[in-house]
């Protein structure tokens, strides 16, 4: 069973007990402890925990489609979910192409909008065609159920559920990996030897980011996809809370939508001047990602401005 499928399962088992989810790619699934999220926003007086539900390598559109299944029946005191804010992007990376994963999220309501995106785009029609036809086999496969097999067979006969078996959640069982020379893949052990031999890219990132301003403009794609998935939320009762992650460029447009009111609440960790600690190399396992020191300095920052954040729209609903 692919990870993704996997914390699904476990969220599905675990549901009843959580009121807050983190959805995003690595940054969240590396970065966020929710052991330390708790501790901090006082979560011992309640029996409700939060849980992370990050994956390697997840986009916008698959975190689109996971919040929708989130969502379907969502869980009676789920409340609030924390988004990674990424960019709407049109490509398909090479890796793990056709794989199930991949092909989970390309449904309908995702994919058409996506092709229209791509005929409208700036890019040559060299370059259109052959995007346009991979993300149609994406669809088309996952229409036909093509690759997954054995998926319709383990319906057939599921398997209880046992935790002994998902080994996508960390030694706490709350969906957490940190990165360490103990749980990184030699793939990441070699790119933190590059990162250690030269972390200048690093420390560019924080001498420039600060002159980029705001990020600029929405892309009118990302933005209604924002808009809809933010609809959706609301719709179920639940709030969602973007977070941009400390990188080495400023995603455009997130600041913006949320002057606009596009989206209600926005974290931006991506300002070196407000949090130089996690542009220092000495934070960092590799270029990309903290380690678990940063991770969990990052992880205690967030939770203090979710008390805030949580605290102001309370007292909004109550006026």
């Amino acid at each position: 069973m692919v990870p993704e499928r996997q914390k699904m399962q476990w969220f599905q088992h675990v549901q009843e007990e959580v009121d807050v989810v983190f959805l995003g790619s690595s940054h969240v699934f590396r970065q966020f402890d929710p052991q330390v999220f708790d501790r901090v926003r006082g979560a011992s007086e309640s029996p409700l925990r939060s849980i992370n539900m990050g994956a390697l390598g997840m986009g916008l559109h698959e975190e689109s489609y996971l919040l929708r299944q989130l969502l379907v029946a969502p869980a009676s005191h789920l409340k609030w979910i924390v988004v990674e804010a990424l960019p709407f992007d049109l490509e398909l990376q090479n890796e793990n192409d056709f794989g199930l994963r991949r092909l989970e999220w390309h449904d309908t309501q995702l994919t058409l909008p996506l092709l229209f995106a791509i005929w409208e785009s700036d890019l040559p029609a060299a370059e259109k065609w052959p995007l346009m036809q991979r993300h149609l086999e994406h669809w088309w496969r996952r229409s036909l159920n093509l690759a997954r097999g054995m998926e319709v067979l383990s319906s057939l006969a599921p398997e209880p559920f046992a935790l002994e078996n998902f080994s996508n959640l960390g030694s706490h069982l709350d969906g957490y990996m940190p990165l360490s020379q103990e749980t990184a893949t030699n793939q990441s052990k070699g790119m933190r030897r590059i990162f250690l031999e030269d972390p200048s890219s690093l420390t560019q990132a924080a001498r420039s980011l600060p002159q980029v301003g705001d990020g600029g403009a929405a892309d009118p794609r990302l933005r209604q996809l924002v808009m809809q998935m933010e609809e959706l939320a609301a719709d179920k009762g639940v709030n969602l809370i973007w977070w941009l992650h400390p990188g080495l460029e400023r995603y455009a447009g997130w600041r913006q939508m949320e002057q606009r009111g596009d989206l209600r609440y926005l974290v931006a960790h991506d300002d070196p001047e407000r949090y130089p600690q996690f542009y220092q190399p000495r934070w960092h396992f590799d270029l990309y990602h903290l380690n678990r020191g940063g991770a969990e300095m990052l992880t205690t920052l967030f939770a203090q401005q979710f008390l805030t954040l949580t605290s102001t729209a309370e007292e909004r609903a109550a006026q």
